[in-house]
């Protein structure tokens, strides 16, 4: 069949009606969330397009085989959170780690630029390029 060729799938563990959208957001490489909020949308604005392009995808993909792997997630902040199994409250406790070292990097950052130091090298930085 075409799905073979393309290697699109319905996936019906991941899918809330038929797998489709699922399907899409796994070869696409992101969130189903997303593709159904488009398929939605195009429902919405090209009801009867939509309508039969879900369907016949329905009709035509075959289902994702069982022993496919699952592909990683997208690298973004819900990837780290819910999608790999942690409770919201060790999400928040992760990003606020994550916010943590940033705040501390920014705080050195910062150190050094208002050091003596620094304006010390830069003016001989200066002398250099006048030279």
């Amino acid at each position: 069949m075409a799905s073979t060729l393309i290697n699109l799938y319905r996936d019906k563990s991941n899918g809330k009606l038929g797998g489709v959208c699922a399907g899409i957001a796994r070869k696409a490489g992101v969130e189903p969330w997303l593709v159904r909020v488009l398929a939605i949308t195009g429902l919405v604005f090209a009801s009867f397009l939509t309508l039969v392009l879900y369907i016949a995808a329905w009709l035509l993909l075959d289902d994702l085989p069982a022993g496919t792997r699952q592909s990683p997630p997208p690298e973004h902040v819900k990837a780290a959170g819910w999608q790999s199994g942690l409770s919201p409250r060790e999400a928040l406790e992760r990003l606020e780690g994550r916010l943590a070292r940033l705040n501390e990097r920014v705080a050195g950052m910062e150190r050094l630029l208002t050091s003596r130091e620094f304006r010390l090298r830069r003016e001989f930085n200066h002398l250099r390029e006048d030279k």
